[in-house]
């Protein structure tokens, strides 16, 4: 019987998520641009996250709350652009309390960006510049990297 359920369950959500599929893929056009003959492309996309907690005590660590419960929003904005074969641009905003998930009032900040130019389509040499994250460690402003 628990099966019969699951199963209508999922035939429901599915019936359901076409209509928000076709939704979403409107927005996503519309949030596309394009210019200057297809050579201008750029795009923005973005997450909104909805963090809430509830302590069954006080709060832990450094969340430094009386209250029993506390919500934490957050806003990641992307833009990705590409200028022609040549350049690239990419960009990271993000809108929330920083660090602290008690402090009064929203911050906007630009957490990572970098331009990145390929003079080569063959991709044989590229430089990029700007604050973001590599394999390799986390993000340093000013951080220049060449690929051969």
């Amino acid at each position: 019987m628990k099966r019969l359920a699951l199963v209508i369950v999922l035939l429901v959500c599915a019936i359901a998520a076409a209509p928000a599929q076709d939704f979403l893929d409107r927005v996503n056009e519309a949030l596309t641009f394009t210019g200057f003959e297809n050579n201008v492309r750029a795009r923005v996309s973005g997450t909104l996250d909805l963090e809430g907690y509830a302590f069954s005590g006080p709060a832990p660590g450094l969340i430094l709350t009386t209250s029993d419960a506390l919500f934490n929003p957050r806003l990641s904005l992307f833009v990705d652009a590409q200028f022609g074969p040549v350049v690239y641009v990419f960009t990271q905003t993000r809108v929330d309390r920083g660090f602290d998930p008690t402090a009064e009032g929203a911050d906007i900040r630009l957490d990572e960006y970098a331009v990145r130019v390929t003079p080569w389509e063959d991709g044989r040499f590229s430089l990029q510049a700007g604050q973001f994250f590599n394999s390799l460690g986390p993000s340093v402003r000013g951080k220049f990297e060449l690929d051969f």
